[in-house]
């Protein structure tokens, strides 16, 4: 099974209309907050064994068995 692809793009989107609309913080404040979020969640996805850096996305979930072809990993580290 594969996970969803990271997108970014919708979850920076998200953030900044939640912070602007929901919570009435300038449109500075709620930049700094979603770049914030969408850098922890993209380092949250990146497999951490030195030899694989890519993401969740590309690793089998249930195998955690990287797709990339030439990718010696054979386990997604967290």
């Amino acid at each position: 099974m594969l996970e969803k692809q990271f997108n970014p793009d919708v979850l920076y989107n998200r953030i900044v209309h939640f912070y602007i609309d929901k919570k009435g913080y300038s449109k500075e404040k709620a930049n700094e907050i979603a770049q914030s979020v969408v850098q922890k969640e993209a380092q949250r996805r990146i497999c951490k064994n030195e030899k694989c850096k890519h993401y969740s996305h590309d690793h089998i979930r249930n195998s955690e068995t990287c797709l990339v072809a030439e990718c010696d990993c054979h386990e997604f580290i967290k």
